[in-house]
């Protein structure tokens, strides 16, 4: 076998992947319980994550003080929802801070200084739910100094606040909204569910394409390099050879 036929490369790709190992998943899986916490609202009222049960639910973790990421992850759900056709009374909206250092007092400034719907949610936890609830929703931070490093997320809960669907950064309209609370609904999310599968495939089938390209690639500059090795062409006899041929 050539050292640069397509089979050596088949190998080396399917060895390179399969030697890269398993990495942990870390998103929030879907039909994942969300913790049912306990958290107190801008009033200092204290409730339970369960009293969501029964609504889609759309859950946006952030913290009062960011005043970037999170505040760009607010306007665009307000923008989204403001262009959604979905019927507001049948869901659920819960901003939830992360920072378990807001108080009431704080959440309330922050409903107010940000214009936050009457009908949305607010509230935050002690340090032990902040992460018992973020965790379950595979929702990944850390903390630097006073600030957090945090991704942008929204997740959809079902009625039984099991993780229906996620959206990660910004870039989404009112469109999206819809579709995810469809699904949180019940709604089926055929491609959602097999993304995993889809993307790899896909990424197999660029794979190849690619190996097969630099192959042939190869090939046309060793024979441009190297004429002498290019395979003779087939002969094509003219009419008085062929008659002489078949004398």
């Amino acid at each position: 076998m050539s050292p640069w036929s397509p089979a050596f490369f088949v190998v080396l790709t399917l060895s390179t992947a399969l030697s890269s190992g398993v990495v942990e998943n870390v998103s929030p899986q879907v039909g994942k319980l969300a913790a049912p916490v306990n958290y107190i609202d801008e009033s200092g009222r204290a409730h339970r994550l369960s009293e969501f049960a029964g609504y889609p639910t759309i859950l946006l973790p952030v913290y009062t003080r960011c005043r970037t990421a999170c505040l760009t992850n607010l306007s665009q759900l307000k923008a989204a929802l403001a262009d959604s056709s979905a019927d507001p009374t049948q869901f659920r909206v819960l901003l939830f801070s992360f920072d378990h250092n807001d108080t009431p007092a704080v959440l309330a400034k922050y409903r107010a200084s940000q214009n936050i719907p009457v009908n949305w949610s607010v509230g935050t936890a002690s340090a032990k739910d902040v992460a018992t609830l973020l965790e379950s929703i595979g929702f990944q931070y850390g903390q630097a100094g006073k600030e957090f490093i945090h991704p942008n997320l929204l997740v959809f809960l079902n009625s039984k606040l099991q993780i229906a669907k996620s959206i990660y950064g910004n870039n989404y309209s009112g469109r999206d909204i819809d579709a995810a609370l469809r699904v949180a609904a019940g709604g089926n999310d055929w491609m959602g569910r097999h993304s995993d599968v889809l993307y790899a495939v896909l990424l197999f089938a660029l794979s190849m394409v690619c190996v097969v390209f630099f192959y042939y690639l190869l090939q046309l500059v060793l024979l441009r390099r190297y004429p002498e090795h290019r395979p003779p062409s087939p002969q094509v006899c003219d009419s008085g050879q062929s008659s002489a041929i078949m004398r």
